[in-house]
């Protein structure tokens, strides 16, 4: 039997059978408080009654804790606050010209109260999970007393430019939850009409009901659809309510083994040539001042803005921007547990900065870091994670981190990745309210 367009009730009971696990009320209505604003009561009820479901913290998650929502001013403030030496210097130098086009030099220019005339105040609930994107309500229509206001998504990697993705909660909520289905109890996904045609003519689903509905239930065979049609784009993702049977279990696992590198128990010590150590000036003497920098954290600050900063303010501006980093071993093997990677660049850093091979406490710096993934790698120091006060992801998967202890001074910690680890003091673990793996 299929049903089609289900309510959110029937979308949560069909991932979760157990009881479901919301936030309180009094962390609700603190997180109110906090905004100056009540939440529409479709959100405050889902809030209430599946808000710590477990399919809420899969692929970008549902839903931001109560705690962690925010404005988009708030937000607007802290970018400025990262800005203001910069734009200082521009309006001195008289070179306010340069900055024509960034909307976060206009803002600074304006008192809050003027910033209506550039971008509107949002409510955010939801951030995806690198922290790029973020959803949520227009502050105006919520003080305004709407009961199911539209959500709004950012459409560039900022806080002033917003466009409406839902016409009300219960539509974004389904948004998400068709993201969160793909790979639950699944790896069914397609985007060619013809394919999805197939498909759907195969197992007697209507397609213009579906493209209605946007999701439908077998509850025979107990599998869900979401389907989504924009423009020439089509979209079809299938989950299961349970795993499948044990033989296609099997073959499943059995293919994905074979198609991932095999787990590495020793993580690989990072090396470079003994000329690249030279152009890099890791043999010239140090400032006592000097700040550390690892040629690999280098080297994924450098994709990551398609550039490496050339000034010293230059450095600190970008360190304190990065909201995602990943590092991970490339480069040429040269043993079983050694690696020679590729150097960042042909030139050493302005000083202060110098480079260190040994040296990791640069990422201690980043402190707008959100997620922080290290993999298979030696690292000769972690106390550097106690300075990563905003991190919510954290993966060491298969690297030399033991100390458990280090998890519990990163209090906004959602999620840990620790497979493949040496890991001592485990009881720290039993204390943190995050999921994690061991």
């Amino acid at each position: 039997m299929l049903k089609y367009d289900l309510s959110i009730q029937e979308l949560m009971d069909f991932f979760y059978e157990g009881e479901h696990k919301g936030f309180s009320e009094a962390e609700i209505e603190a997180a109110e408080k906090g905004m100056g604003a009540s939440f529409p009561l479709s959100y405050r009820r889902f809030l209430l009654e599946y808000g710590k479901d477990a399919i809420n913290t899969r692929h970008n998650g549902l839903n931001s804790p109560p705690e962690e929502i925010f404005t988009s001013y708030q937000a607007i403030h802290e970018t400025l606050e990262e800005w203001e030496e910069e734009f200082e210097e521009a309006r001195r130098n008289g070179c306010q010209n340069d900055y024509a086009d960034n909307e976060y030099f206009t803002l600074w220019q304006l008192t809050e109260e003027q910033w209506h005339t550039v971008t509107a105040n949002y409510l955010l609930i939801w951030t995806e999970n690198q922290g790029v994107w973020n959803a949520g309500y227009l502050l105006k229509d919520l003080l305004d007393g709407q009961p199911d206001p539209p959500i709004y998504m950012s459409t560039e990697d900022d806080f002033i430019t917003f466009k409406k993705c839902a016409d009300n909660t219960e539509a974004f909520l389904k948004c998400m939850l068709s993201e969160a289905a793909y790979g639950y109890h699944s790896k069914e996904r397609y985007t060619k009409l013809p394919e999805i045609e197939r498909v759907l003519s195969e197992r007697g689903i209507d397609p213009i009901r579906l493209e209605q509905a946007g999701c439908c239930l077998d509850t025979v065979q107990e599998r869900l659809y979401f389907y989504a049609v924009s423009g020439d784009y089509h979209d079809l993702i299938t989950a299961n309510r349970r795993e499948p049977d044990r033989g296609e279990l099997t073959q499943q696992l059995y293919q994905a083994v074979q198609a991932i590198p095999k787990p590495r128990y020793n993580p690989y010590h990072l090396l470079l040539t003994p000329n690249q150590e030279k152009d890099l000036g890791m043999n010239r003497p140090r400032r006592p001042d000097g700040i550390a920098i690892h040629p690999l954290v280098a080297f994924a600050i450098k994709e990551n803005f398609n550039r490496l900063p050339l000034t010293a303010y230059d450095w600190s501006k970008d360190l304190g921007r990065i909201k995602t980093l990943k590092l991970e071993p490339r480069g040429r093997k040269e043993g079983i547990d050694t690696l020679y990677i590729c150097p960042p660049s042909e030139y050493f850093p302005p000083e202060p900065y110098y480079y260190d091979l040994h040296d990791w406490s640069v990422v201690g710096r980043m402190t707008s870091l959100r997620t922080l993934i290290i993999e298979n790698i030696y690292v000769d120091d972690f106390t550097f994670l106690s300075k990563c006060k905003n991190l919510r992801k954290l993966s060491l998967y298969g690297t030399n981190f033991s100390d458990c202890r280090l998890l519990l001074e990163m209090p906004n910690l959602k999620e840990a990745d620790l497979h493949l680890c040496p890991l001592t003091h485990e009881e720290a673990l039993s204390t943190l309210s995050i999921n994690y793996r061991r």
